[in-house]
């Protein structure tokens, strides 16, 4: 009754539509007791409790007693269940089967709704089970509703496979039969088997549970480097975005945590954004001496918006002011400014045009640059054309070029422009350079703020590197140090694996000054899927050489200019040339499904899929005509990795 009565000293008669949300909410509140019920409950209340108001006593009675008679209309005959969590129930499980459709699902608490999704429900055995985190729910009942009418599906990349691979191929059959078997336990099924799955990358992160893309919110705070990213926790393809969480001390070893962000609403998102410690008190949130993390995201139903955290981005709090900017676009990168003494947040907007011919306007794809005291009061400074999504701008030094460095600006995709900032405009250096030659795998980087010794350290998405079959879809890239070289065309951006990764070495083995023929090679035997191999060639006369790691081989055409990889049936291959230096340098990062290649130093990157039956060796060879051309091995590095879930 507690419900009603908030109900009924806030409702007015003229405000229809707050009326008829909350009218919902108390209907299905106690739809479970019957509609019959619902209707004397609320009219027993009203008669003896608010005799003053007639107009809101007919309101309201005539307004409940429609809900009831057309609620099959209104809810789409929705299904509700109530679920008492127990102490030391963490976790609300939901059953999965990837062959069923989407159903629409919420999680109520005390009349508010707390997570709201679309999920396959299975209706028999299921494929795998997913959770909600009820730790903060321990002692209550919650209620889980759920919506008969279907949900379209689809995705949001046409190019990734959106379908996983079912186990089981049952009907869509009655749905309340899935929400029966709905439970809350102190663990989750298959919480045993987590990080040993058969396809479960052992050197990059990916979640326990659920798809997950973009990477958000990277910031470095007390010890800890948080990894907060785009997921879906209850299901194999993309949607449902919240924020996932995990942490680390290393950039190796993660701890996933729960959910930090959720969706605001039916038609709300929790998209991309970025995460800043407001040191100086600007916007005045410092608490009890704590200042607090701060994410700044995309809410799609609202616009821009501040998430305030005062226990190290375990839980977030809503900023009463948001949003703090609207505008058609999304995914806000933040950095405070020092010589401006202000904040920048580089965001994605696709809102203003520009005039045509004959009296037209075009839409402008660009990255718009907006300047705050305080995080809370936005002003738009100037924009930069040409770029998509996920924006970022940083500074770097210009190796081997004391006191000389350059902003960077990039977009999803990796492509960036060279340039320099002076706190609200960047003007343009050096035009859009590619960085990723792998074919789009790599996808919505971010770099983290505050990071230690002011390094650039860099953590990519995966982009359609899929684990079909498994309860858990695509991964991070590997985190990387960026550094801004000069280089034969020009400053390149550059990435290399962070220094952490020796810490991953084990069975390591090393070879130098070998002399490398067409009949004369190197083979090492390996015991894992999971290598960090690093290659020195000093070129010599051969016309190709390179290496070939777990049956994929890389080689460079020193003839043609031209280097080439070849992943099971998939070859691609890259213009590229570096004169002046005889020796050439190859690093892999090989994982169950990923692979990833550095070319001296990070001049030439990329990420491909790694899905096949692998070899277990590393070979050294060189191709071309003639058994007297050669090339030297100067130093090879053979190292099988630890897996990051264990210490063993």
């Amino acid at each position: 009754m507690q419900v009603i009565r908030n109900l009924l000293t806030t409702v007015r008669v003229k405000d229809y539509y707050p009326t008829f949300s909350r009218l919902k909410t108390v209907y299905r509140l106690l739809q479970g007791k019957g509609a019959y019920k619902t209707i004397l409950l609320v009219q027993q209340y009203i008669i003896i409790n608010d005799k003053n108001n007639c107009m809101k006593k007919l309101f309201i009675i005539c307004f409940l007693n429609f809900l009831v008679a057309s609620g099959n209309m209104i809810f789409g005959q929705d299904t509700v269940r109530q679920i008492k969590i127990l102490k030391g129930q963490n976790y609300l499980n939901f059953p999965v089967n990837e062959a069923n459709k989407l159903t629409r699902t919420q999680i109520i608490s005390e009349g508010k709704v707390v997570d709201q999704f679309t999920i396959k429900l299975a209706t028999e055995k299921p494929d795998y089970w997913v959770f909600f985190d009820a730790t903060p729910y321990q002692g209550k009942t919650i209620s889980v509703e759920i919506s008969k009418t279907e949900v379209a599906g689809g995705g949001a990349f046409s190019n990734i496979a959106q379908t996983n691979k079912s186990v089981n191929k049952e009907a869509n059959e009655d749905r309340t039969r899935g929400l029966k078997m709905v439970f809350a336990d102190a663990g989750f099924p298959g919480q045993d088997s987590v990080y040993k799955e058969s396809a479960r990358p052992q050197v990059h992160f990916s979640s326990r549970r659920g798809w997950i893309n973009d990477p958000n919110g990277l910031i470095y705070q007390n010890g800890e480097y948080h990894l907060f990213y785009q997921h879906n926790p209850y299901g194999w393809p993309w949607g449902n975005m919240h924020w996932g969480h995990a942490t680390s001390k290393d950039l190796l070893h993660w701890k996933e945590l729960p959910e930090a962000i959720y969706p605001m609403g039916p038609r709300d998102a929790a998209f991309s954004g970025s995460a800043v410690i407001d040191k100086r008190n600007t916007a005045g949130f410092r608490r009890n001496g704590v200042d607090p993390l701060i994410a700044v995201y995309t809410s799609t139903g609202r616009g821009e918006c501040l998430k305030l955290s005062y226990d190290n981005g375990r839980t977030f709090e809503e900023y009463a002011g948001n949003p703090i900017l609207k505008h058609r676009g999304r995914d806000p990168k933040v950095f405070w400014y020092e010589p401006g003494n202000h904040w920048v947040m580089v965001v994605w907007d696709m809102e203003r045009t520009k005039p045509m011919s004959l009296g037209q306007q075009a839409i402008i794809n660009q990255h718009l640059i907006y300047t705050s005291p305080d995080l809370k009061n936005w002003t738009y400074q100037s924009g930069v054309e040409g770029f998509f999504e996920c924006p970022e701008l940083f500074e770097l030094p210009v190796e081997a070029a004391s006191g000389t460095s350059k902003w960077v600006m990039y977009d999803a995709t990796g492509r960036y422009m060279l340039g320099d900032f002076n706190g609200k405009k960047f003007s343009i250096n050096q035009h859009l350079k590619q960085y990723d030659y792998g074919g789009g795998y790599f996808y919505a980087s971010q770099t983290y703020n505050d990071a230690p010794d002011k390094r650039r350290i860099q953590v990519g998405w995966g982009r359609g590197i899929t684990q079909p079959g498994m309860p858990f879809n695509q991964a991070m890239l590997f985190p990387t140090e960026l550094k801004l070289r000069n280089t034969f065309d020009g400053l390149r951006l550059c990435p290399t694996p962070v220094k952490e990764i020796n810490l991953l070495h084990r069975n390591s083995k090393i070879f130098e000054n070998k002399i490398i023929k067409s009949n004369e090679g190197l083979s090492v035997p390996v015991n894992t899927n999971a290598l960090h191999v690093i290659a020195e060639f000093e070129k010599g006369d051969a016309t190709q050489f390179g290496l070939n790691i777990l049956g994929s081989e890389l080689l460079f055409n020193d003839l043609l200019g031209e280097f080439s990889t070849a992943v099971d049936t998939t070859q691609t291959t890259t213009v590229y040339t570096k004169p002046g230096t005889e020796i050439f340098k190859i690093e892999v990062i090989a994982d169950k499904n990923i692979f990833e290649v550095f070319v001296n130093d990070g001049e030439l990157y990329y990420a491909v899929p790694f899905n096949f039956n692998k070899n277990g060796k590393v070979d050294v060879l060189i191709k071309g005509r003639g058994d007297t051309r050669k090339s030297i091995l100067k130093k090879l590095e053979v190292h099988e990795l630890k897996s990051i879930w264990n210490n063993d």
